[in-house]
């Protein structure tokens, strides 16, 4: 259950993501979409953690 509840490794494998698409982006892509789409999984990602987190904790 500890291994479910723990975000630490999703977080870094999404800011090694978003830094790979930050770069693609700035020699490849006018638009930035790759890098939105990054930061936008990392803020889906933080707000699991800080709204579902409490609600596990207090189920178990």
């Amino acid at each position: 259950m500890t291994l479910a509840l723990n975000f630490d490794w999703l977080t870094n494998l999404l800011a090694i993501i978003f830094v790979v698409a930050c770069l693609y982006d700035a020699r490849y892509d006018e638009y930035g979409t790759l890098t939105l789409s990054a930061a936008v999984m990392s803020l889906i990602v933080m707000a699991i953690e800080v709204f579902l987190r409490p609600a596990f904790d207090m189920a178990l």
